[in-house]
């Protein structure tokens, strides 16, 4: 690895492609030596932001720059393979979420990874959000108590479902795994029973699961929302956190359940990790959650560390991903309209 930073490749330059190619032109860890896309279009573009690197058709052509590590943000379809072909090179990949479209691709993926050696990382984003990061975190230090149920919601506008297909597909995997890798990381325990409903309307997805541990967890995803909505509803024994990424992502809002307040004792308040008190809000210092990510592939890379979200969680989710969708029903018009 060169002493000047991390030599990377950016194969895919599509809309999620650029945000990534932004953020590693703004960090000082990273070389960006090739950037691959079949589009010459978005090479112009990448022009902009890149203006020393290669710019090349395929990931060959990028692998042939001898880099360091490979950044994957093609259609979702295409993951697993490219993935593969950067380990086989001797590179350490990322690649964006889903980590590959069937479990047996993304187990691969993952045990190649680890056989050779190589750094394997799956860009679930929002492990990265600083407020998600501290919401974690307190729920790992008890501070809401026994943990009781989980809820999301993240209904998107233009969820830009690259490979994945349309409707309740696109919603499940371009906007699960979100949810799902959070859920792991505030519970580690298997799963005991997951399904998913469609909506009457055909857009709304709802992802229901249980863990052995008796978290109950409630996840609704929509690729073509008419609005946009990023919520998160954590409920312990001793008190609710609730996180709107949209209306206030700087914050987190606790509340009490039980009549407990959700504060802590007043004995407790050196703790690392003070929680505010009930009904108020704890701010959260803000830094872009995609310069998070990148700068922990990049020191990940460096430090040959694992990193927080490696290619077997990427796999977990997509086991999980594969499980409901197995599941997945319409609902009843009648039963709605009734209940």
């Amino acid at each position: 690895m060169s002493a000047a930073g991390v030599r990377v490749a950016l194969v895919g330059c599509g809309r999620w492609g650029e945000k990534l190619l932004r953020a590693l032109s703004e960090n000082a860890r990273a070389r960006v030596i090739a950037v691959a896309d079949v589009d010459r279009g978005r090479l112009s573009r990448a022009r902009a932001l890149a203006p020393r690197a290669r710019l090349v058709r395929t990931i060959d052509e990028a692998l042939a720059a001898r880099v360091d590590a490979v950044i994957i943000a093609t259609p979702a379809a295409s993951h697993a393979e490219l993935a593969l072909r950067a380990l086989e090179a001797g590179a350490d990949v990322f690649v964006e979420k889903p980590l590959a479209l069937s479990a047996a691709q993304a187990d691969r993926c993952a045990s190649r990874a680890a056989a050779l050696g190589r750094i394997g990382m799956v860009g679930h984003l929002l492990r990265y959000h600083p407020s998600v990061v501290h919401l974690v975190a307190l729920a790992r230090e008890r501070r809401l108590g026994d943990l009781v149920s989980f809820s999301a919601a993240r209904l998107s506008m233009s969820a830009g479902a690259a490979g994945a297909g349309g409707g309740a597909r696109s919603a499940l995997w371009t906007l699960g795994p979100h949810d799902l890798s959070l859920l792991s990381a505030l519970d580690a325990s298997p799963l005991a029973e997951a399904r998913a409903h469609l909506a009457p309307c055909g857009e709304l997805v709802t992802l229901e699961a249980r863990l052995e541990s008796g978290l109950a967890a409630r996840i609704e995803l929509c690729s073509s929302s008419p609005t946009k909505e990023r919520r998160l509803r954590l409920v312990g024994s001793a008190g609710v956190a609730v996180f709107d990424d949209v209306r206030a992502p700087d914050r987190i809002v606790f509340l009490d359940a039980r009549g407990a307040a959700a504060g802590a004792p007043a004995g407790e308040r050196a703790a690392h990790l003070e929680l505010a008190p009930a009904g108020r809000e704890l701010e959260v210092p803000w830094r872009e959650p995609l310069s998070v990510e990148i700068e922990h592939f990049l020191r990940c890379v460096e430090d040959r560390a694992p990193p927080l979200t490696p290619l077997d969680e990427g796999a977990a989710v997509v086991r999980i991903l594969e499980r409901v969708e197995a599941t997945l029903a319409p609902v009843d018009a009648r039963v709605v309209a009734a209940g």
